[in-house]
C-alpha cells in the first residue's frame, strides 16, 4: 500500500508541474521574416526570441555604404541585434567572434567562414572571389536578454542569413 501512495504523490507532483507549464507566457507576435532586409526562415529565428505581445524591427545605416544594423525588440526589450559591415579583407569569423564580441571557444561551420556560440554568431563573406581583394562582408548576430540563447538555432540563423546575403551579391553593392 505505501508504494501506491508514493506513486500517487509522484503523479500528483507531475500533474502540478505540468499544470504550471500551461501558465508559461506565450508569443503573441508574428516572427519577422527578415533581418536588415535579408530573408530568414522563421524556424531559425523563432527559438531565439522570447514570448511577448509585440515585436518591432529597426534598421539603421550608421556608416552609409559600410555598416548596416538592425535590432529586434520584444515588448520594449532589445533582444537581438545584427550588424553587417564591409571591412578590410582578412579577418576570420573566429577572430571577430573572439576578439570583438568576446565569444569564448566558438564553434566553426561552413569551412570556417562561420563562428558561433549559443548567444552570438559571426560570418565572413570573402569578396576576393568577386575581384575585390580589399574587402570582405562580416555579419554579427547577438541575442540579448530576455532573448533565448540556443546554439543550434544560432548556427542555423547565421548560416541561412549568410546564404541569403550571398544571393543578393553583397560584394558588388555599396
Amino acid at each position: 500500500m505505501p508504494r501506491i501512495v508514493c506513486m500517487t504523490a509522484a503523479a500528483t507532483a507531475i500533474a502540478v508541474v505540468a499544470a504550471g507549464c500551461s501558465d508559461a507566457p506565450e508569443r503573441e507576435y508574428t516572427v519577422p521574416k527578415s533581418l536588415c532586409g535579408i530573408t530568414v526562415p522563421e524556424e531559425s529565428l523563432s527559438p531565439l526570441l522570447p514570448p511577448g505581445k509585440n515585436v518591432t524591427s529597426e534598421e539603421d545605416t550608421p556608416v552609409p555604404d559600410a555598416i548596416t544594423t538592425c535590432k529586434l525588440t520584444v515588448d520594449g526589450d532589445h533582444v537581438l541585434s545584427v550588424e553587417r559591415e564591409r571591412r578590410e579583407a582578412g579577418a576570420s569569423a573566429r577572430d571577430i567572434a573572439v576578439n570583438q564580441i568576446s565569444v569564448q571557444q566558438p564553434k566553426s561551420a561552413a569551412n570556417r567562414t562561420i563562428a558561433y556560440a549559443d548567444w552570438a554568431a559571426v560570418s565572413v563573406i570573402s569578396c576576393r572571389e568577386e575581384g575585390n581583394a580589399e574587402e570582405d562582408i562580416s555579419t554579427v548576430i547577438k541575442v540579448l536578454k530576455p532573448g533565448k540563447p540556443d546554439e543550434s538555432a544560432m548556427k542555423d540563423l547565421i548560416t541561412e542569413y549568410t546564404s541569403a546575403l550571398k544571393t543578393q551579391d553583397a560584394c558588388s553593392g555599396p
